[in-house]
């Protein structure tokens, strides 16, 4: 009985496409995107825009990366440890902080929005590097560590099948940047 009414509550969840889709129905184009930018906000644009440039990447897949990971809430912390923003490991922070020269750098800077966006900038950048023009490698290394995903590429295993929670997070990611630049994109912002 208790699956089956778990079951139904995730039916009942709208899913972000169609949200998009009845935003755009019954608002149009101008309302429906006003609406819409509520539900997917892009806070921090200018720290992230100017980390994003600085490290070659999309402004915009860094705010879904953010907003997939923390929800835009600079004190996010998970049971794991992640801090920020970006839901940086504080050991991650520290390794990127001293391949980015960033000397004065300590973990309690990682509620601070321009260091962890920062940090998380340069991260992304060097997934990116490992695994160019595979936007689903670059999350699931995001999630699941870079070695993990290395690992089941070298193995020949399915990177996504690995870890369940990895293959949700990449789909929400991913969904989450389409519609990041579906939103954002039409105004050249």
């Amino acid at each position: 009985m208790a699956a089956r009414a778990a079951k139904g509550r995730r039916t009942r969840r709208l899913r972000p496409g169609f949200l998009v889709f009845l935003a755009l129905l019954v608002g149009g184009p101008p309302a429906g995107y006003g609406f819409l930018r509520l539900l997917y906000p892009f806070p921090y644009r200018e720290v992230i825009t100017q980390e994003a440039q600085r490290n070659d990447l999309d402004p915009l897949f860094v705010a879904a990366v953010m907003r997939v990971e923390s929800g835009f809430s600079p004190t996010a912390r998970s049971a794991v440890g992640a801090r920020g923003l970006m839901q940086l490991m504080p050991t991650t922070a520290r390794w990127v902080a001293r391949k980015a020269a960033m000397s004065d750098f300590s973990t309690d800077q990682l509620e601070d929005p321009a260091t962890n966006i920062r940090l998380g900038c340069w991260y992304l950048a060097y997934l990116d590097r490992q695994f160019p023009g595979q936007p689903e490698l670059v999350l699931a290394a995001y999630n699941a560590g870079e070695g993990n995903v290395g690992r089941w590429r070298q193995s020949g295993d399915a990177v996504l099948s690995a870890f369940p929670e990895t293959r949700r997070y990449v789909q929400r990611g991913l969904r989450t940047y389409r519609i990041y630049r579906f939103l954002y994109r039409p105004w050249g912002s």
